[in-house]
């Protein structure tokens, strides 16, 4: 029976098994704009898309920044450099205005004690008093996570 509960569990949190976050942290765009046939806000959009893309796709920090240099678009011309802080990655790209930072945060469910510690964690379940040792680090992460805005 705890099998069939395991494996009901695992279907029911098997749809949403990559989870992500970007955050646009530098590099605003005000328009109306000074500068003619500036493009610096559909730049920041396809930013987004393509580094969302990347961290979703690529499992290895330092691969980050030569996926998104292959899959370029005319509206991303520079290289591009990648940051990690803790559990945060960083983009940056030199912009017309300066500077455009973005960071990134993922989480890939692939194992059940992710999945389980990611919905326990949406639970806001007390970590330190019922769970084992084993899966309280893991729930903190992912408490972590989700407050992150």
């Amino acid at each position: 029976q705890a099998y069939n509960c395991l494996i009901h569990f695992y279907k029911r949190f098997n749809l949403n098994m990559i989870h992500l976050k970007i955050f646009h942290r530098h590099g605003y765009h005000a328009t109306p704009c000074h500068v003619p046939y500036c493009d610096e806000s559909d730049r920041i959009e396809e930013l987004k898309r393509v580094f969302g893309e990347a961290l979703t796709t690529v499992d290895d920090p330092s691969e980050l920044a030569n996926y998104i240099n292959t899959r370029k678009s005319r509206l991303i011309l520079d290289k591009c450099m990648i940051v990690t802080v803790s559990f945060s990655t960083f983009l940056v790209v030199g912009g017309k205005h300066g500077n455009i930072i973005m960071e990134g945060l993922v989480q890939k469910l692939d194992t059940l004690k992710k999945t389980a510690a990611f919905a326990l964690a949406k639970m806001d379940v007390d970590e330190k008093e019922i769970l084992p040792k084993t899966l309280v680090r893991t729930v903190e992460d992912m408490k972590d996570f989700l407050r992150r805005k």
